[in-house]
């Protein structure tokens, strides 16, 4: 497996949604290349900042304010 082809599977490597055979050829290849290995721990840091961000529900009124709001502008 080349580094193009890792890539593109890491985030499914990350949520372990790869079949054995797939998970066994990305870790292979994780095993050997520095540049896939530092990708990864990217991807690893930036998805564990994003569980830390807390969410805010959207009122149920946003989008009628906002047509609202944009009506009300003169342009």
């Amino acid at each position: 497996m080349n580094c193009k082809e890792t890539r593109s599977l890491l985030s499914e490597f990350y949520d372990q949604d790869l079949n054995e055979e797939m998970r066994s050829l990305v870790e292979e290849h994780l095993g050997c290349c520095v540049d896939c290995q530092d990708e990864y721990e990217s991807l690893k840091n930036i998805l564990k900042v994003l569980k830390k961000l807390k969410t805010k529900e959207i009122p149920r009124d946003y989008m009628e304010s906002l047509k609202k709001r944009g009506e009300n502008r003169n342009y």
